[in-house]
């Protein structure tokens, strides 16, 4: 490796044994060289061409111009792409070198070439960056940083020729593209796929060889049997389900369907027989045996299964077609090493799942790197499949984590990348660019690359290095109840950081701001991370208080006092916040346009899911409010006091009115104390996957896996529902006609036996029985009992959000990890209105 004149070392980098040549670009004011593209350019070169014009002329102040007829000019040519006298390419047409390119340097011009238009792009950014100077940290114009030649309209640079071929091929950013400005930042920092690559298909494809329309009638046997003993027929639509594996007939359509695919597109070289988030797979004796225990399926073990038939379909494959691969997902059921299948067939390769960001949690990092180890021996060609993103709002900053895992990946001969990275890039950004330039070179130093980053807040760079430090600090610490997933899971994202961390964060960005000395710009890029870090707080610190009223029992008046205390203060912390968020969705900056980005991904952001930090204190109100009515009624008016937000006074006044009325409030669930044991009411299966067999009247259940239900006579005061034998988890489920705005409270009891885990959740429904398009409003809290074996009463505060089409609310009660005799009581559900 040799370092070009900025310090930044680029992949896989061969120059020439002459040394570098200076060519001039611009002098006295006047352009001293041409940028010449084809005359049928592609898009990206043209945009290419374009940008290294507008860019020397923000460092001298002179703009080249641009001859689109690919002929040579007469002086220094900056060659983009297939012109007159452009060198061959050399490079071979195969692996990581499709997205290489080469810088040539020929009697005073520079050619750029490469195998596709993309990765020829490629080669005018690096030039662009590394012998030019300039820098995008971010999207936009307020994150990149671009020199000032010495002399103004003047400006040669010393470059030489060179071929670089990236470390890591292919490098798939999922979700990374909310805007043209995110788009131009990705182009230049050389993220986007070459228009060829190899081994890209991998993910769940093997559904759409089976249309129901075309076998479902006359072959239902091709789909997965059931543990009822029944065909699951898929949906319009359902990826989520496996044929039956086993079946020959089965295994000689997919084999066919591929041979016929690759000879209908013979620039692909790979098919997927991966499986993703798969519920439904088949439990018949031939696909049962192909597993490696007898209890395999109830405890959704199936990577044996799975690796045996992709075996079986790449053996067959190769037959006539040797040149072509089998793509799968290592993940989830088949994330471990099957026992049965010590070496996958030669023309197989996998992508392999990791959470790198959850390398906090002890012994979690050797895990992962022994599993990838052990994979690597398997799988001749192996891939990184992660998650950088998962739209937490909260600091989800690791850069040092990655760079290990990407430097541990390359030394182990790991190829290339596929990561999610829909992030929130307020609060991750130096990681993410850090990550684009470690996908070229993994040898580069994480260290010297984060200081790089911080000169872009000038003065402040002390500060802001701080600052940055201190969020990955804090994210790397265990907390209390804290997970590893945080997609879709609002309170592990309030656990990435503590309230304490984050006024530190305020305090050091205070700091910077203060050193900026004036400049704008500067200021300009603090405010947008305390803004981004201010919707933080709105998460991190009503949860810290919900944490906290969890773990109080009331039994007590200084226990319900402490109670209302904490509830007072977690209703200040997020004293503004639906204002701020709405405010934060109609900004044109990053934040605005990354905000609206996440959330067109199905709300991947959960701006409408903070009621989910505040269930437990819903729970602990609710609890202080009965020990004062049954002990101190008339106190009760007095304590009130203590909450400044006339709307939760109106909450808890309506709560009380309800419950003395005179007469017990109407319970709006249908035999919500399962005591309805005739034909009073039927419920039909009104979704896919739901089941009512063993279910209480009025009741559906839903489960990943075979699961018991049955009414049994070990409730609270009568009859409970009695859950066993599932390891992958469902719910049972009760639609309830609800109004838009109207307040309801859901009480449930649920105890668990054994080994177990409980929740309790809500999601809406329109009128007519369809999945509201937003999830805005649900809730979902763990059901932990204080002392194993006992009743736990969980009270959720059902608020029906308006302009979602909301017309029933569905009640789920959830189970799941039940191994052995585990088992979960439910008893006594009811649903009221507030009035």
């Amino acid at each position: 490796m040799k370092r070009l004149l900025t310090g930044m070392v680029v992949g896989v980098l061969l120059l020439c044994s002459c040394s570098a040549k200076r060519i001039s670009l611009a002098e006295d004011g006047k352009p001293m060289a041409t940028i010449v593209t084809p005359a049928k350019a592609s898009d990206k070169i043209k945009k290419a061409a374009e940008d290294l014009q507008v860019y020397v002329e923000k460092i001298c102040g002179v703009k080249l111009p641009i001859k689109a007829d690919g002929k040579q000019v007469a002086g220094t040519g900056l060659y983009i792409g297939a012109c007159e006298g452009a060198p061959a390419c050399t490079l071979a047409k195969a692996g990581a070198s499709w997205e290489g390119y080469e810088i040539t340097e020929k009697e005073g011009s520079l050619y750029f070439t490469g195998l596709n238009p993309t990765p020829i792009a490629f080669g005018v950014y690096s030039f662009i960056e590394e012998d030019l100077g300039v820098r995008w940290f971010a999207p936009g114009e307020l994150w990149e940083k671009v020199p000032k030649s010495a002399k103004p309209g003047t400006l040669s640079v010393a470059t030489r020729s060179r071929t670089v071929i990236p470390h890591i091929s292919p490098r798939i950013w999922s979700a990374h593209n909310w805007a043209p400005m995110w788009n131009d930042w990705n182009i230049r920092n050389k993220t986007p796929l070459s228009e060829v690559i190899s081994r890209r298909n991998f993910q769940n494809k093997i559904h759409q060889i089976f249309p129901v329309e075309k076998y479902a009638k006359e072959h239902p046997e091709y789909y997965p049997l059931m543990s009822n003993g029944k065909r699951y027929i898929p949906h319009q639509g359902d990826r989520y389900w496996r044929p039956c594996e086993s079946n020959p007939e089965v295994q000689k359509i997919v084999v066919d369907y591929i041979r016929n695919y690759f000879d209908k597109n013979p620039t692909q070289d790979s098919f997927s027989v991966g499986m993703d988030d798969i519920s439904h797979l088949c439990c018949c004796p031939n696909c049962r045996a192909m597993d490696d225990a007898p209890d395999s399926w109830e405890h959704q073990r199936f990577s044996d299964r799975h690796y045996k038939f992709v075996n079986i379909i790449a053996k067959e494959v190769a037959k006539t077609h040797p040149d072509k691969y089998i793509g799968t997902l290592i993940y989830s059921i088949a994330l471990q090493p099957p026992k049965q299948v010590p070496k996958m067939e030669p023309n197989v390769f996998g992508y392999i799942t990791e959470t790198s960001a959850a390398w906090w949690m002890p012994g979690q990092k050797k895990i992962d790197h022994d599993l990838t180890t052990e994979w690597r021996k398997r799988v001749q060609h192996l891939y990184r499949y992660d998650y950088y993103g998962f739209a937490s709002m909260a600091p989800r900053y690791y850069p040092h984590y990655v760079d290990e895992q990407m430097k541990f990946d390359h030394a182990l001969g790991v190829e290339g990348m596929y990561i999610e990275t829909y992030t929130f890039l307020p609060l991750t950004m130096p990681m993410i660019w850090q990550f684009a330039k470690l996908e070229w070179d993994t040898s580069l130093n994480t260290d010297k690359l984060l200081d790089e980053f911080m000169t872009i807040y000038g003065p402040a760079k002390p500060q802001m290095a701080r600052f940055w430090d201190m969020l990955e600090k804090s994210y790397q610490v265990d907390r209390p109840g804290r997970g590893k997933w945080e997609h879709r899971r609002i309170i592990n994202q309030a656990l990435a950081t503590s309230p304490e961390d984050l006024d530190k964060a305020f305090a050091l960005l205070d700091e910077a701001d203060k050193a900026a000395n004036g400049d704008e710009q500067v200021k300009a890029r603090i405010a947008i991370h305390r803004d981004a870090l201010k919707l933080a707080a709105y998460a991190v610190k009503p949860y810290a208080y919900n944490a906290q009223i969890q773990e109080i029992d009331v039994n007590s008046q200084a226990d319900a006092d402490k109670v209302f205390e904490l509830v007072a203060k977690l209703d200040a912390s997020k004293a503004g916040r639906e204002e701020y968020v709405e405010a934060l969705k109609k900004r044109d900056d990053m934040i605005g346009l990354n905000i609206r980005g996440l959330l067109g991904m199905r709300d991947y952001i959960q701006l409408g899911s903070f009621a989910l930090l505040e269930t437990n204190a819903m729970t602990g109100l609710f609890q202080a409010l009965a020990w004062y009515g049954q002990n101190k009624p008339n106190e009760l008016e007095a304590r009130l006091n203590i909450f400044d937000n006339p709307a939760i006074k109106d909450l808890v006044q309506g709560y009380l009115r309800t419950m003395s009325s005179g007469q017990p409030p109407k319970n709006l669930m249908f035999n919500g104390d399962f005591e309805v044991q005739d034909k009073e009411k039927e419920v039909s299966k009104e979704m896919i996957g739901w089941d009512n067999e063993g279910c209480p009247k009025g009741w559906n259940s839903w489960a990943r896996d075979a699961v018991k239900v049955h009414v049994v006579p070990e409730g609270r005061t009568g009859n409970a529902v009695k859950v066993s034998q599932s390891v992958a988890g469902g719910c049972l489920i009760q639609a309830v006609n609800v109004e838009e705005g109207g307040v309801y409270i859901l009480t449930a009891y649920m105890k668990v036996v054994g080994a177990g885990k409980a929740s309790l959740g809500i999601r809406y429904r329109t009128k007519n029985g369809k999945w509201c398009n937003s999830r805005v409003g649900e809730l979902s809290a763990v059901v932990a009992p204080k002392n194993e074996g006992e009743w736990a009463r969980t009270v959720l505060l059902v608020e029906v959000p308006k302009g979602i089409d909301a017309g029933q609310v569905t009640i789920m009660p959830g189970f799941g990890g039940m191994t052995d005799n585990g088992a979960i009581l439910m008893d006594d559900f009811s649903l009221v209105r507030v009035k």
